[in-house]
Parts: C-alpha cells; sequence; structure tokens
C-alpha cells in the first residue's frame, strides 16, 4: 500500500476555526472547510502535475473546531516524497501571502481566490504546518488582491482545446490555455447542443472576455462559437499544455 511508505511527520496540515470562541456558527463551519478544501486540492495538483492526487483524512478531536488533515496518495502515479512536501507547500504559500503580495510557487488564480475567500470568510481562521500558526487576515485579502490585478474586459475570441463540459449549477466548458483553464460560460446565445459538437476539438469561443494583467482570459461569456478542426484534441491539449491563443478587439 501507499500508505505504508508514508510515515505521518511532516504530512499534517491543520486548519483551526474560530479563534478560540467557545460558540461558531455551522454556515460558517461547512463554508470554510468547502473552500479550504478546494484551496489544498488546487495546489497539490499544481505540485504534483497530476488530477487528485491526494486523499486527505480529517482526524477527529474532542473539545475544538479544528480540521486536522492526514495527507495521503490517491494513485499510484504520486510520489509519497511529494505527498510529505505539499502541506508544507500550502502552509508556506499561504504565511507568504500574509507577509507580502507575491504569488506562492503552485497557487494560480483559482487557489488565490480561495485563500482571499478564507480571509473574507467573517470567523477567525488559523493554519498550521506542525509549526508556527499562520492566520488568513484582512493582510492576506489584500495582498492576494494585488497578486491578481485588476479584472478588465475585452470583446474578442479565445482558442483552444475545449474540455470540462458541465450543466450542473451553471452552464460552462473549459477551453485550455498555457496559463490554464478559460472558464466559458453558455446557454444565452449557445446551446448545450452547440457546445456538443465542439467536445474533444479545438474551438474559437467568441464573446466578452473577463482576463487579468500578466494572466491573460479568465472568462468568457459566449456568443457564438465555432470548431477550428475535425480532429480529436491531442493528450497533452487535454492536460492544458497546448498552445492556445486569445485575440481581444479593442
Amino acid at each position: 500500500m501507499l500508505d505504508d511508505k508514508l510515515d505521518t511527520a511532516g504530512t499534517d496540515l491543520e486548519l483551526e476555526v474560530g479563534g478560540g470562541e467557545p460558540e461558531l456558527e455551522l454556515r460558517h463551519l461547512v463554508s470554510v472547510s468547502s473552500t479550504f478544501a478546494n484551496l489544498v486540492n488546487e495546489v497539490a495538483e499544481r505540485y504534483t502535475g497530476t488530477s487528485k492526487p491526494v486523499r486527505w483524512l480529517v482526524d477527529v478531536q474532542p473539545g475544538c473546531v479544528r480540521l486536522p488533515l492526514r495527507a495521503r496518495p490517491a494513485h499510484d502515479s504520486v510520489r509519497p516524497s511529494a505527498v510529505r512536501e505539499i502541506p508544507s507547500v500550502i502552509a508556506d504559500g499561504i504565511a507568504q501571502l500574509e507577509r507580502e503580495p507575491v504569488r506562492p510557487e503552485f497557487f494560480n488564480d483559482k487557489a488565490l481566490e480561495q485563500v482571499r475567500a478564507l480571509a473574507n470568510a467573517g470567523v477567525p481562521l488559523a493554519v498550521r504546518n506542525g509549526g508556527e500558526r499562520v492566520n488568513f487576515s484582512a493582510q492576506s485579502a489584500a495582498n492576494v488582491e494585488k497578486v491578481l490585478g485588476k479584472v478588465h474586459e475585452s470583446y474578442g475570441t479565445v482558442e483552444g482545446g475545449l474540455e470540462e463540459l458541465t450543466i450542473h449549477g451553471s452552464k460552462e466548458f473549459g477551453i485550455w490555455q498555457p496559463h490554464g483553464k478559460v472558464r466559458c460560460l453558455f446557454g444565452r446565445y449557445v446551446t448545450l447542443e452547440d457546445v456538443l459538437q465542439g467536445v474533444g476539438k479545438r474551438v474559437a469561443a467568441r464573446g466578452t472576455i473577463r482576463h487579468r494583467p500578466r494572466v491573460g482570459a479568465i472568462s468568457v461569456e459566449v456568443e457564438s462559437l465555432r470548431i477550428l478542426d475535425a480532429d480529436d484534441v491531442s493528450a497533452e491539449s487535454v492536460l492544458g499544455l497546448c498552445r492556445g491563443s486569445e485575440v481581444a478587439d479593442w
């Protein structure tokens, strides 16, 4: 078993909720737990280059509201040494964002947005990795804002491999570019049937693009969708490694 190759030292990450208050609203606990889970999963995927590489196990302890997490490999392709390192990468990145407006390594935009959400959760939060306690504070949120930069809008086209179609909650699909996935929202002008024809192919989505400086497109309100070729997207494109392109009409 992969778990047998790991000792417990260095694999723990603990989220402290409530700042010592005797009571905590259930909605706060549920909200921050979900956001923190998204954060640790996002950084773990960036660190290993593998989808869903880690199972985060919660140690239940009486007497306080804490979430002690133990990282375990989710499948055979994940190196045990990487699993040992991921909690430190996460904790060190959160601490760096508390100190300065600099993007931590392996923290993409989605991870930064989750740090900001935790800092603005309305309840005291802290994380530790067996050592010093690091708070999610207003300073963390301000530094994340500086790192992300202001969101701009323009009208144009985003090209790339069409992946990750979902109709749960909102209707959206993903177009992969070198910096990651661009969320493409559809339904008002483009139908589900239109999108299904482009799944697994290289497409051009045209509409209002939201983008950040030094990052590129982050989302598109799709008004038209065009298939650029009839061939399936390569395996590299599926992993988001293909060269996409963004053309904005100013």
